[in-house]
């Protein structure tokens, strides 16, 4: 019965699976998602401050601060405001690749 509560899918090296609940269950990145809905609506002002103040909120461990700092929040929005979609663009998709590789680090224990 070894690996009875282990999706099918556990020898996928692309899923990032967490240990919740005594199951092993695909991980849940609620600020992944929400950065990726600024991005795609980008053409929204008020959703995007929102999203952007509402992950300004959440603590991120590895950096000791929020997923998004207040600089960039409002980097991100000044540039909306001008009118540059793709300057903002760019500073969102690079903040969503640096928070991703978070994960990807090796342990700097060694």
């Amino acid at each position: 019965m070894a690996g009875a509560g282990v999706p099918e899918h556990h020898d996928d090296p692309n899923d990032r699976l967490v240990f919740r609940r005594g199951k092993l269950r695909p991980r849940e990145n609620d600020e992944v998602r929400m950065m990726r809905e600024a991005l795609e609506h980008l053409d929204d002002l008020p959703r995007v401050k929102g999203i952007l103040l509402e992950l300004e909120r959440f603590y991120n461990p590895v950096t000791n601060g929020s997923v998004v700092a207040p600089d960039l929040r409002r980097l991100v929005v000044g540039l909306l405001e001008a009118g540059d979609d793709q300057g903002a663009r760019a500073l969102l998709e690079a903040h969503l690749t640096e928070y991703q590789k978070m994960d990807d680090r090796p342990d700097r224990r060694h």
